[in-house]
């Protein structure tokens, strides 16, 4: 095997293990997650790391033997900022990291970073719950696979998490004038206390085409046609004027979800591409452009959606 070979490998195999340190699925029941935080803090390595990213600079030094056999998150470097809250969004960006080499393989700190979600990632995943937990904004976080830990064979790895801010949970964008938007759409109210939007029942024809009005304008991070986008969403069919999805939740304390924006209706596709995070947006989307052709209840319908880009980042190059 080669050493770029086998360095993108290892590049892959700690994404995976990133991935599943993160892991969102739930983890059975509250004896269990005790368990599983009393272990992580037996599991913790007794080494110490130092890490840099800058543009200027890419470092890691890790002094002591790096070799437990059980998985482990903690904080490296306590950052300064605002303290974690158990029901906050993070960005964060992070690095795979070659352990026996002392190498930084790959990082996204020029893309964008993650969203993380500390509701789900406590349901998800306890122990790195935990770390997130004790590491204010601008901390490094150490997540640790031991050898096997991923699947049979698979070496050990190492990321470093580094938590970069708090994410608002909507659009935080300037709102447009009435006048710029277009008084075909339906109308969209905000609740004042948590933000969510509520659509009106549309009235006439639906358009035929996709229509993007943009309610809020914000000034963040272009969206790629290829992003990772996190959106706070509501849905509703324009014939009736009926929710058919959202991720506010019917008492509009959801949490907002992440896509990969070539993976989602191709309306969505289309109208999301070069908006900026901090926007919100309105979308009419015709059945060509949504579920059309497809065994699905909502084939022949427009679907109006009012959508909360509340973080994008785009793809980890291959190495």
């Amino acid at each position: 095997m080669s050493p770029q070979h086998s360095r993108t490998r290892l590049a892959t195999i700690a994404g995976i293990a990133l991935t599943a340190a993160l892991a969102l699925t739930a983890c059975g029941s509250d004896e269990g997650s005790d368990t599983q935080g009393d272990n992580q803090s037996a599991a913790i390595p007794d080494v110490e790391i130092s890490y840099e990213i800058s543009e200027e600079t890419e470092e890691v030094s890790i002094d002591g033997e790096l070799n437990s056999d059980q998985p482990a998150a903690w904080v490296i470097s306590e950052g300064d900022g605002e303290p974690i809250a158990e029901d906050d969004l993070l960005e964060v960006h992070s690095a795979n990291i070659d352990i026996e080499n002392q190498e930084i393989l790959s990082h996204d700190f020029d893309l964008g970073g993650m969203t993380i979600s500390m509701a789900d990632l406590q349901a998800g995943n306890p122990q790195t719950y935990e770390a997130f937990l004790e590491a204010p904004v601008g901390s490094d976080v150490a997540i640790y696979q031991p050898e096997n830990g991923i699947y049979q064979g698979a070496p050990a790895v190492l990321n470093i998490a580094t938590v970069d801010r708090v994410l608002p949970m909507h659009a935080t964008g300037e709102p447009v004038a009435q006048s710029e938007l277009n008084d075909a759409l339906p109308e969209v109210t905000l609740d004042e206390e948590t933000h969510a939007p509520s659509i009106a029942t549309p009235e006439g024809e639906a358009p035929d085409e996709l229509v993007v009005d943009v309610l809020k304008q914000g000034d963040g991070r272009e969206v790629q046609p290829d992003s990772k986008v996190t959106i706070h969403y509501r849905g509703i069919s324009w014939s009736n004027g009926e929710e058919f999805d959202s991720s506010w939740g019917p008492d509009n304390t959801g949490s907002p979800i992440s896509f990969d924006l070539q993976s989602l209706i191709v309306g969505w596709q289309e109208g999301l591409a070069g908006q900026q995070v901090g926007s919100q947006v309105l979308l009419s989307v015709p059945p060509e452009l949504g579920y059309g052709g497809q065994d699905h209840e909502l084939a022949e319908e427009t679907l109006v959606f009012v959508i909360d880009i509340v973080h994008s980042a785009d793809p980890m190059p291959a190495e």
